[in-house]
């Protein structure tokens, strides 16, 4: 099939026509589109746009170096934090063939470079990092984020470059949790001057006889608050009551299970006292009792009635209480644990009956 020949005037209007239709096409688009050679026909594609009636999308008026210069110096006047290739893409010009770079155009235009700006901003929030370190070394990443509004990460190949820059030794992190736990107990200690042990621990989540080798009072010493010794008479009042009403509730509790077979109290083992082994049907189990008001069962006393019973060679333990954990059964190696509060005292003669062999 042979091609359709068209006149000079057909190809001028073919190509108007499509430049309507597409005002921000490229020389390439015309020649694929359009199968034609606008430079034949016109006698530059800026004729072309003129003849279409439409703004061209890029400049086809060749300018001298001085009005380019012109050009990009008042671009920049007017956005001072443009960078190179957005000059380019704006101007339609390659500057870099008026200046030598970027800095340089600015320099000409009067206004600051932008990286010189960031530059500086980035050196204040290297200082101002430092300088929170050096203040306080044991602070995490996330913590210095918090404090700087600033990802260290950015500015650092990481935290040991801090500590570098700070001129300080680094702190790993176990010591740095200890330190950091100490810090807390000590400004809880100086915020509550007259707390317990027990409130430190439970406030701070921690156990200060771990932390501090004194236990509570280096903790109080470290915190440089007296250490309240009135209260360590009303506590021993208090000690002596818990005693009173623990060995009421133990005798309470050894009663109640004489009715399920022998009852022996405090029997001595290679590592204590047991509180009590029941006989019955030929069969003996470790029971230990705590009268624990505001106190959790916690594994080591479950571990402690564990250790009665390797040393009785039993293999079923009870632990009565007033009020059992969400977990209340434990199987170490052969030996079964149970936790039971005071009111489930029936369910024993059945587990000993069913479960010890």
């Amino acid at each position: 099939m042979k091609r359709k020949k068209y006149t000079l005037q057909e190809k001028r209007k073919i190509i108007i026509e499509f430049l309507k239709k597409n005002p921000k096409t490229t020389y390439k688009d015309i020649r694929l589109k359009t199968k034609l050679h606008p430079e034949r026909i016109f006698t530059s594609l800026k004729e072309a746009f003129k003849e279409a009636k439409i703004k061209p999308p890029r400049n086809f008026d060749i300018k001298t170096k001085k009005e380019k210069k012109i050009i990009i110096i008042n671009y920049i006047k007017k956005n001072p934090k443009v960078g190179g290739h957005t000059i380019k893409k704006d101007t339609k010009i390659n500057f870099q063939t008026i200046f030598k770079n970027t800095k340089e155009a600015f320099e000409a235009s009067g206004v600051q470079y932008p990286r010189e700006i960031d530059n500086r901003i980035k050196e204040e929030k290297r200082k101002q990092i430092i300088e929170i370190m050096r203040k306080n070394p044991l602070l995490s990443i996330a913590e210095i984020i918090s404090q700087t509004k600033t990802q260290p990460y950015s500015l650092f190949k990481n935290i040991n470059e801090i500590y570098k820059k700070a001129g300080i030794k680094k702190i790993k992190g176990h010591k740095k949790w200890k330190l950091k736990k100490k810090q807390e107990i000590i400004k809880f200690i100086k915020e509550n001057p007259l707390s317990t042990q027990r409130e430190i621990n439970q406030n701070c989540k921690t156990h200060v006889q771990d932390l501090f080798n004194k236990g509570i009072f280096e903790a109080y010493n470290n915190a440089k608050i007296e250490f309240p010794f009135e209260r360590l008479k009303l506590y021993g009042i208090g000690i002596k009551n818990i005693r009173d009403r623990a060995k009421i509730f133990e005798k309470e509790i050894a009663i109640k299970l004489s009715g399920y077979g022998k009852v022996n109290r405090l029997v001595k083992t290679k590592r204590g006292f047991a509180d009590i082994i029941l006989e019955r049907k030929n069969k003996k189990v470790v029971i230990e009792i705590k009268d624990y008001q505001n106190k959790d069962i916690s594994m080591s006393q479950i571990k402690q009635l564990n250790r009665y019973l390797e040393d009785c060679r039993c293999t079923l333990g009870f632990l009565i209480c007033h009020k059992k954990p969400k977990k209340d059964k434990f199987l170490i190696n052969k030996n079964k644990i149970f936790i039971l509060e005071k009111e489930e005292l029936k369910k024993i003669p059945k587990l000993i009956d069913g479960t010890v062999g």
